[in-house]
């Protein structure tokens, strides 16, 4: 079976290994890619990410959606038995092209974005339902996203399912000693909710000698200058980032209420780290963190509720923090593995095409 993955960011292909770059993000020359090694021993998988920054690029950043790449896809289509697009930005063109030819290869789509950052209105929605109308397969990273399937497509509701993202435990588990530092992390760029996070924090009188420390967004360094217990990081490297998550006490990821995917790897990843989590309740990480031991919940937007999230940390003892970090570990390795998550996915292939298993 010959797969094009055609993904909504670049790939970097490399002829060795490079243990600093995650599995989506290299494509490593006689070794199966990504989630692609859990699939059949016989699979070969061509990637055609989106290709370098340029003219194109910035015009389809304005548009949010990509044209060059899923062209080239279109061109290339009859190649292979199955085009496996990851993003409705890189998969929405493809299905639209391959929906005036007879002759094209299944097509599966990962919908990250709820489709249209799952904005339902009179102009764009129709656009989507005519472009979909031949209702590709479609997997979604979190289960509320097939509600707006059977609200406003129903026509894409029997050909999609939700698989669980899984993140790559043995790569987030291995080689890193557990320190127990006084201070929480919080990291990330786009989707993160800092300000509630960091009014929480300031407005806490007894710390107990915590600090909290944000890495990749500076936006509100400035605000909190007088602050010298919140310390504002740029973006560092994932080894970087993996050895600062590891000498901290606890990671928080504050999120805004979106109906789509996002924030799902970081989250992810930290519990791998075996570290005490917090973490916004929304859409997007509903079913992965609720009634987990290690994992106290917020409300969205919720700052006094956030503030109780901290204090209830600052009070755990190192024994309770550690124990507290190694069931996040646990539960990651048992129910959101990256092999657990490829398994399925192959599994949602070969039942929805069954002819590629032949």
């Amino acid at each position: 079976m010959k797969i094009l993955f055609i993904p909504n960011w670049r790939v970097k292909h490399l002829e060795e290994d490079d243990a600093h770059i995650q599995a989506p993000d290299k494509y490593v020359a006689g070794k199966p890619y990504w989630f692609f090694k859990y699939f059949p021993r016989d699979t070969e998988v061509d990637v055609l990410d989106i290709g370098e920054p340029g003219i194109v690029q910035k015009l389809e950043k304005k548009i949010k959606f990509y044209i060059k790449q899923p062209i080239k896809a279109f061109r290339r289509r009859n190649e292979y038995d199955l085009v496996i697009s990851h993003g409705a930005q890189s998969g929405l063109m493809y299905e639209l092209l391959t929906s005036f030819v007879k002759r094209k290869p299944r097509h599966l789509m990962f919908d990250i974005g709820g489709l249209n950052g799952s904005r339902i209105n009179n102009f764009e929605t129709p656009l989507i339902r005519y472009a979909l109308r031949r209702s590709p397969a479609i997997i979604v990273h979190s289960s509320r996203q097939l509600d707006l399937y059977r609200q406003h497509y129903p026509n894409l509701v029997a050909k999609s399912t939700f698989i669980p993202f899984g993140a790559d435990f043995d790569y987030f588990d291995e080689g890193l000693e557990i320190n127990i530092n006084k201070r929480v992390v919080a990291f990330g760029y786009a989707k993160r909710d800092f300000a509630t996070l960091c009014e929480a924090f300031a407005g806490i009188d007894d710390r107990r000698g915590f600090e909290l420390h944000i890495i990749g967004d500076t936006r509100l360094a400035a605000t909190y200058a007088q602050h010298s217990a919140i310390v504002f990081h740029e973006k560092m490297s994932i080894s970087d980032l993996m050895e600062f998550i590891m000498e901290s006490a606890a990671v928080a990821i504050p999120l805004p209420e979106y109906l789509y995917s996002y924030g799902q790897m970081s989250f992810l990843q930290s519990m791998a780290l075996r570290k005490s989590m917090i973490v916004t309740e929304t859409t997007s990480s509903r079913d992965y963190v609720s009634h987990v031991p290690g994992v106290r919940t917020t409300q969205p937007g919720d700052v006094a509720d956030m503030r109780r999230a901290l204090e209830e940390t600052f009070a755990m003892d190192k024994g309770e923090l550690l124990y507290r970090g190694l069931m996040n570990a646990e539960y990651v390795r048992n129910d959101f593995s990256e092999s657990l998550m490829g398994r399925r996915i192959w599994n949602f292939v070969k039942t929805t095409f069954p002819e590629l298993d032949a």
